[in-house]
Formats: C-alpha cells, sequence, structure tokens
C-alpha cells in the first residue's frame, strides 16, 4: 500500500480506560433480635432483607460498571488501532489518499460485518450487519459508513471515511482528552419543522470526532451525543457560520449562542 510522503498524523496510542478499583463492602452490622414480640420480629427481618438486596444491588452495580469500562476500551480500540503496516489515519487498512477505491470497495466486502456495499463516482456506502462490532451504530439514515473518493496523484483513491458509532462524545473525550482543535457549524434548516442547531467537530490530528447536536442543547444532552468519527478530511458544508477555536467557547449553551439564538 502507498504510504504518502506528505502525510503526517497525531499518533493516537492504545485505549486503556481506568477500571474501577476494588471497593470493601460494609460489612453487615450485628442486629440483635429481640427475644419477644411480634412487632420487633418483623421489623429486623426486613431489616435484613432490606440490607441484603442493597448489597447485592451494589455487588452488582460494580459489577456493571467495571464490564462497561472494559466493553468502551475494547471499542475504542477496535476503532483506532490500524492493523499492522498502516499507520494513522487508517481504518481496516483503509487510509486516505493512499488506497484506491477499488481496494476499499475489496476490504469493505471482505468484512463479515459489513453489508450492502453501495459505489459511485465520488462516494463508497454501506450499512452493519446485526453481528457488527459493539463500536459500530447502525442507526444511519442515509449510511452507517462512508468513504469519500478522489482524484489523488491521477487516481481515484481514499479521502476520507466517515463512521457512525456507538460512542458518546464524553467517553471519546475522556480516552483521547483535549482536542487539538475545534470547529463549529451553525445550522438553520430551511423546513419549519426541523429544529436550529450546531455541528461539533473535535479535531485529533487527522481523525476527527464530530457530533450532530439540535437546539435547545443541555450539558448533559452535549456530552451524550452519538458521535461519528472520520479518518482523513471529510466533505461537512453547512449553511451558517463558522467557529473556529482551540476550545468550546464559554457562549456554547446559553440562550443567546448563535446557533441556538
Amino acid at each position: 500500500m502507498l504510504q504518502p510522503a506528505h502525510l503526517t498524523t497525531r499518533e493516537i496510542p492504545a485505549i486503556n480506560l481506568p477500571t474501577l478499583p476494588e471497593l470493601p463492602l460494609p460489612e453487615t452490622p450485628a442486629v440483635v433480635v429481640p427475644s419477644s414480640g411480634v412487632f420487633g420480629s418483623i421489623t429486623v427481618r426486613l431489616m435484613l432483607v432490606f440490607l441484603g438486596v442493597f448489597m447485592a444491588g451494589m455487588t452488582l452495580a460494580l459489577g456493571q460498571a467495571r464490564n462497561s469500562a472494559d466493553d468502551m476500551a475494547a471499542a475504542l480500540n477496535e476503532l483506532l488501532t490500524p492493523p499492522q503496516g498502516c499507520s494513522m489515519p487508517c481504518w481496516q487498512g483503509i487510509q486516505p489518499n493512499a488506497t484506491t477505491a477499488d481496494e476499499a470497495v475489496a476490504i469493505l466486502e471482505a468484512l463479515p460485518y459489513v453489508d450492502d456495499v453501495q459505489v459511485s463516482p465520488s462516494m463508497i456506502s454501506w450499512w452493519w450487519t446485526s453481528d457488527r462490532p459493539l463500536v459500530y451504530d447502525a442507526a444511519g439514515r442515509a449510511f452507517d459508513g462512508r468513504i469519500e473518493v478522489g482524484m489523488v496523484n491521477g487516481e481515484q483513491r481514499v479521502t476520507a471515511i466517515v463512521l457512525l458509532t456507538t460512542l458518546q462524545l464524553g467517553q471519546i473525550q475522556l480516552a483521547l482528552g483535549d482536542p487539538d482543535s475545534i470547529t463549529l457549524y451553525t445550522v438553520h434548516p430551511e423546513d419549519a419543522n426541523r429544529r436550529d442547531g450546531v455541528v461539533h467537530l473535535a479535531h485529533y490530528g487527522d481523525v476527527t470526532v464530530f457530533n450532530i447536536l439540535q437546539c435547545p442543547m443541555t450539558v448533559e444532552h452535549f456530552w451524550r451525543s452519538p458521535s461519528y468519527v472520520a479518518f482523513g478530511s471529510p466533505t461537512l458544508v453547512f449553511e451558517g457560520d463558522t467557529y473556529e477555536v482551540e476550545e468550546l467557547p464559554g457562549w456554547f449553551f446559553r440562550d443567546e449562542a448563535p446557533g441556538c439564538a
């Protein structure tokens, strides 16, 4: 596979999310059972049942949290760890500006969890199957995955890869840290039935994480929003204002913010 000499990238290390520490569970306090009295006996039994349910619930919650962290680390590694011999940005051996369109189609068709590959002169799109890895979301409207194609050095090559994922923005930023820069697009649809919104792009070298947000926005909605992950330089065009910033501006969630004013 050709490796473009001009391609520079911020290498993304393997993701290892911290698991929850082992927490000592509180000991069940000793309970003195009254020697007589119906009321006392029932109260003690209810207390013991409550404590048992509480302890079981705590143990289950801690186990689920650990499993969730492990699953998310595995999902991020599945997405962001390129195969040997293919430096980032790279997904499944497909590298922007290096892989040809024909090579990309062949790789996609060989993946067991990719279905219905559609090819056009400027784009390759597909859907995920039900047995896809955890990280890939199959809720896309026009596509689940998309590859943009253009002329590079006189040949049709991949220029960008865009994937719909199950990862939330907050999960990705906790794993990768603060982005190098942020781009914000305001969106004001002509259709009166659609709400205004903002497209948020977080740039990590040649990997971009973006989220499509509708107004009104809350902090929780922002961090829990589903994420697209793009390799290379995807074509994103919106008829609104564009803001290039190093960090999220202070006005972002305010009522007078440009995107939702």
